[in-house]
């Protein structure tokens, strides 16, 4: 067992003292073989309204997919009735039986499924328990796979195999506006599952052929999407690079955070060196650390931004700055000392590598070195072994660079805030010095800096050129750094537009190996400024990149308003196509367990009534755009088709104001465009400063409304509504404003 503490699989990965006569090393770059096999079920519920539930309703459908295929199949479905390719099983279990023969006859190393963790496996090991069968499909003949429920998730352990959640995965690399398996396949593989309802799958299944059939293909493409997903996007390839690296098994390097893996690195190291391990912190230390960190961590140093559109910008990034700090310094609990002569601005001390070298600053210069390596080859390599290399050394990047941020972390086993601070505190002095540098000795602007990089404008139109002399720059100030220490040109910024400090949109250029040559690619950069949100119509994302693009590639913020006012002027006019404007979201539960309202589940309610066959159910995406109206926002969502059947009129006040101006009105605000100059002239009128205008008037209309029941205010021209009031006290069409409440509206509001 590990340093004082009891036997867990965690704390006994440790290398066994093994003693040999010879090891003879053997380049190879390639991952081991592997088999996979993805899992989908269907199941219904046997009371209607309701979601499935394990202990109660059964699987009714398992589908699954191979890689390779398995006895000459791509893909099986087993069901307990007859259909177009199904292998039927009389009884449920019967059918959880065949499965498991399945899977040990196939004998994969690796189990995936969209969501498979927290749905497909508990509920296929929940009805295994109702109906009597054995959960054995690991490769342990007597260990049951099992699924424990870790805080609101589940943990599946399948002996002896892989299990890899596509859902998971792709939520933590990919950054999309949705997550369903749906939208996920469509914007990563160009595909989409077949088209069915979740409400539509009770009556398919007790329905005729040609529904049962449909409800087979369904479930036949979810399980091939969801192996897609894992092979052809590669998405284990770097988890497998990581787990070479750090030691770890591959389970828990997909399971667990960089803590783990770094752990397992230094107790190697730890023991070579004859240092005790120190053991997991308690809580109570746990609770000490952050009192400490919120009182005396200080984080990365940023420079101000000059809030502005600048143009020939090269961005100078120091490279892998933090593991060069601690490598430069010697920075190491293993060498903090008050006898150290390395004094870091902080004040912490270290001892001299030639007196004792840091086992930290150790590891990172082995690790450091590897990935220099790797990517030397990696400039040879070519089809498998280039992808094996590439993850390898993305794998070797992100283990050197969590060492920082180990060192501060509160549950760390080697905490030390002096050893944290140290870090950060030379960085900071660095990146300072750095941008001082630049200004005083070479002319040139500093107009921004985050933690490892400086941004400076460099007044020269061609690109070569300006690569050049960035490049110069960068070898130039390298020579005046301590240590390893080395600053390096990364990119070009044709244009660039900070916002605040962490928020910019940038036209970035950088040079990239095509066909034996270096060449220019171009792409639009954003950071911290939102471009997709699952609550944004397609409209809202539109109009942000068309803006963008206008500004950075078109230099031109006149077009870039205009376009702006464009948007607006077809919205009030109805031009927009509805489709632009539709929100989508999902109903996870049955709306009378919902608390307060929400638009869409508002919506489904009046679909019920409308229509309870044709209404979404448990599970379903709900569409639905906000029209026009004097009642509640929520109460005001509709149907796209109801829409356009009846000839509804959008809310396009809703769409401006609560949609496109909050994300835009930043964009422009840092052009120095103000919001009146967006929607017209005259400047933005406050709640209160509006009601005071209008009690002053003393315009006797009945109903009057109460200050106490205010919900909005309403155009009396258009019926649109306002949480708030737009410019001038007025709506957009130009119709006069009226004060809003659940009991209607009125021109005149009683102040108590």
């Amino acid at each position: 067992a590990a340093e004082g503490e009891g036997t867990t699989t965690v704390t006994v990965l440790v290398d066994k003292a093994l003693r040999v006569k010879g090891i003879t090393a053997v380049e190879k770059e390639v991952d081991a073989p592997r088999k996979t096999l993805a899992v989908d079920i269907e199941c219904v519920a046997t009371q209607a309204g309701r979601v499935p539930e394990a202990g109660k309703d059964p699987v009714i459908m398992i589908a699954l997919a191979f890689s390779p295929a398995y006895q000459g199949a791509a893909s099986l479905v087993l069901s307990t009735r007859p259909g177009e390719g199904v292998r039927v099983s009389d009884t449920e279990a019967e059918m959880l039986q065949e499965f498991i023969g399945i899977v040990q006859g196939y004998d994969p190393d690796v189990l995936t499924g969209f969501n498979i963790n927290n749905f497909d496996l508990p509920y296929i090991l929940d009805r295994m328990r109702a109906t009597g069968v054995k959960p054995l499909f690991g490769r342990c003949a007597t260990k049951y796979a099992v699924a424990r429920k870790v805080g609101n998730r589940f943990k599946g352990t399948v002996t002896g195999r892989v299990i890899v959640d596509s859902f998971e995965i792709v939520k933590k690399d990919f950054s999309l506006q949705r997550y369903s398996l749906d939208f996920v396949s469509g914007k990563l593989l160009g595909k989409h599952k077949e088209k069915v309802k979740h409400s539509e799958i009770e009556k398919l299944w007790k329905g005729g052929n040609e529904g049962y059939n449909l409800l087979v293909a369904y479930a036949r493409k979810d399980a091939e999407l969801a192996l897609e997903l894992v092979e052809q996007l590669q998405l284990l390839d770097k988890y497998i690079a990581i787990a070479k690296v750090a030691g770890t098994l591959l389970q828990d390097t997909l399971e667990g955070g960089e803590t783990a893996r770094i752990e397992n690195i230094l107790l190697r190291e730890f023991n070579r060196e004859g240092f005790v391990f120190p053991c997991k912190p308690e809580d109570r230390q746990v609770a000490a650390r952050d009192a400490e960190k919120e009182q005396h961590l200080v984080g990365g140093y940023v420079i101000e931004p000059d809030k502005k559109l600048h143009a020939n910008v090269v961005v100078l990034d120091f490279k892998s700055m933090y593991p060069s700090i601690i490598r430069s310094f010697n920075i190491c609990p293993t060498t903090l000392s008050p006898e150290g002569e390395i004094v870091s601005p902080s004040g912490a001390k270290f001892l001299a590598p030639a007196i004792r070298k840091g086992i930290v600053p150790r590891v990172l210069e082995q690790l450091m070195n590897e990935r220099a390596a790797v990517k030397k080859k990696l400039r040879r390599a070519e089809g498998d072994k280039r992808r094996v290399l590439y993850a390898k050394q993305w794998a070797l990047k992100i283990l050197a660079n969590a060492f920082y941020g180990y060192l501060g972390y509160s549950r760390a086993r080697v905490f030390d805030i002096n050893v944290a601070n140290s870090v950060t505190s030379y960085g900071r002095e660095i990146i300072r010095k750095t941008a001082d540098t630049i200004q005083t000795k070479h002319g040139y602007r500093v107009v921004y800096g985050d933690t490892d990089s400086v941004f400076v404008v460099i007044p020269e139109e061609d690109m070569e050129q300006l690569a050049a002399k960035g490049a110069d720059l960068a070898k130039t100030l390298s020579k005046e750094l301590p240590g390893i220490m080395e600053l390096e040109f990364e990119k070009v910024f044709k244009r660039f537009l900070p916002l605040t400090k962490k928020r910019y949109a940038a036209w970035r250029f950088v040079q990239a190996e095509k066909d034996g040559k270096l060449a220019w690619e171009e792409e639009i950069e954003t950071k911290g400024i939102e471009t997709v949100r699952r609550d944004w119509c397609d409209l809202v994302s539109d109009t942000i990149g068309d803006v963008i693009d206008l500004v950075l590639k078109k230099n031109d913020i006149k077009v870039a308003v205009q376009h702006f006012k464009d948007i607006v002027g077809d919205l009030v006019t109805g031009k927009i196509p509805l489709q632009k404007l539709v929100v989508t979201k999902t109903m996870t539960k049955m709306p009378a367990n919902y608390v307060g309202m929400q638009p869409h589940i508002e919506l489904v309610k009046k679909m019920q009534v409308r229509s309870p066959d044709e209404a979404p159910g448990l599970g379903d995406r709900v569409p639905y755009v906000i029209v026009k109206g004097t009642e509640l926002l929520s109460k005001r969502a509709e149907d796209p088709t109801y829409v356009l059947e009846k000839g509804l009129q959008i809310d396009s006040s809703y769409y401006i104001e609560n949609q496109l101006l909050p994300p835009l009105e930043r964009i422009f605000a840092a052009l120095n465009i103000s919001k009146s100059e967006l929607l017209g002239n005259g400047r933005q009128m406050g709640i209160m400063e509006s009601i005071r205008h209008h009690a002053a008037a003393q315009v006797v209309a009945a109903p009057e409304i109460a200050a106490a029941d205010l919900t909005g205010f309403t155009c009396e021209k258009c019926a649109g509504y306002f949480a708030s009031p737009p410019l001038l006290g007025a709506c957009t069409c130009g119709g006069r404003l009226l004060f809003a409440s659940r009991k209607g509206a009125g021109e005149r509001l009683l102040v108590n």
